[in-house]
């Protein structure tokens, strides 16, 4: 059965081919050049791009971690009913703005017909009193609350609710409850929590998609990155990794604090504010999602960076086309200026002159026996001499000039 722990082991088997494959496609010869081209303003759109996405993600991981009110009371999840209204009084005497307009109600007048809505949605304080109301008639809310965060929590219960209402919850289909069985749509019974975490989650990521997604476009191949492109799967790969064991660890973590404080569980998570990561999961959740994805978008930047500068075999292809055809019309225009200087009678001798002149250069240079034999040396080697004494009766032939 898959698990964490196979997981984890099957990310240690492809650490190692993911490096190995790394490695070799950096130490690759290529002739292309590439390297000693300068960046454009593409590469440095591209570049910027990455390194600002991930301060982003960064930043928000550190300053921007999900509402949680037990943090925010100084409250442990434990604590009994009467606890955590005191804690909550304590918060609202030393934030006043907290506060609602009309003041604090009474317990009877929160429940009476739709003056318990107003209240809870007037102010930040109505907010964090219909929290601790649910906590203490639903003890199973805080555990949810903690795994699926307070967005996830608020968007999927209903606020009609107190001594004479039933729980509106979103019951499964076949009635199934918490707690039976491993299956991860048996872990809880509402799943409008894991639609509303996976939602988020999935925003979360949006932004590194899209982003990996626009800059190995082929309108951004740069000169310097010709193989921006054949980057994409490695970008993909990396944050769809990401995601997939993100939303496994969700399912699999059961909503029970006993549990998950237990250390029967092997998940990579980490604590933004030094508390127990699976003790608060959403918040450790969120801060680590965000961690892992500014750090897998500068290894994303370093990768395109010493990789996307090798080319393809068919851009080389595409080169050499291109070259050729440069040469080959380069050729017909050197045909043609030779064909214009030797009908001209008067181009014709300064030619020839210039001919003679580098014929007694030639014999100037060969006069040294050193030079002579390191030339006969390398035109025996390279057959060059023998092909040129081949070709030279038929060129003076062409030109008219058997007698030079």
């Amino acid at each position: 059965m898959l698990s964490a722990g196979l997981i984890e082991f099957l990310f240690y088997l492809l650490v190692p081919v993911i490096f190995v494959k790394f490695y070799r496609n950096r130490n690759a010869k290529d002739g292309s050049l590439a390297h000693s081209r300068a960046l454009s303003r593409g590469d440095y759109l591209a570049y910027l791009s990455l390194a600002g996405l991930a301060a982003l993600y960064m930043l928000s991981a550190t300053y921007r971690q999900p509402p949680n009110i037990f943090k925010l009371i100084g409250a442990a999840p434990q604590y009994p009913c009467h606890l955590l209204r005191q804690r909550l009084s304590d918060y609202a005497s030393s934030n006043s703005h907290i506060l609602p307009p009309g003041g604090i109600p009474d317990p009877m007048t929160k429940f009476r017909g739709t003056t318990s809505a107003e209240y809870y949605e007037g102010s930040e304080y109505g907010r964090l009193d219909f929290l601790v109301d649910r906590f203490c008639e639903f003890d199973e809310d805080r555990s949810v609350y903690l795994k699926f965060g307070e967005v996830a929590f608020l968007n999927s219960i209903a606020s009609d609710f107190g001594p004479d209402k039933m729980s509106a919850r979103v019951a499964m289909p076949g009635g199934a409850k918490a707690g039976e069985g491993n299956n991860f749509m048996t872990e809880f019974r509402d799943t409008a929590y894991l639609l509303y975490a996976v939602s988020d989650q999935f925003l979360t990521y949006l932004p590194a998609f899209v982003l990996v997604g626009l800059l190995t476009t082929p309108l951004l191949a740069t000169n310097f990155a010709p193989s921006r492109p054949s980057a994409r799967p490695w970008g993909v790969i990396t944050l769809s990794t990401l995601f997939f064991a993100d939303l496994y660890w969700l399912c699999t973590t059961p909503t029970s604090t006993t549990l998950r404080t237990a250390g029967s569980l092997s998940v990579w998570i980490l604590s933004p504010d030094r508390t127990d990561p699976m003790f608060f999961y959403a918040d450790s959740a969120a801060y680590t999602r965000k961690v892992f994805l500014g750090l897998s978008l500068i290894v994303f930047l370093a990768m395109d960076y010493m990789t996307s500068s090798k080319q393809t075999d068919i851009q080389l292809l595409k080169i050499c086309i291109e070259e050729q055809g440069k040469t080959l019309v380069a050729a017909k225009n050197h045909t043609i200026l030779e064909t214009s200087v030797l009908l001209s009678a008067r181009l014709r001798e300064k030619l020839v002159a210039v001919w003679k002149k580098e014929q007694h250069a030639r014999e100037g240079a060969l006069a040294d026996q050193t030079f002579a034999a390191k030339y006969d040396e390398v035109a025996s080697s390279t057959k060059s001499k023998q092909w040129a004494e081949h070709m030279l009766p038929a060129a003076l032939s062409s030109f008219k000039a058997e007698s030079l």
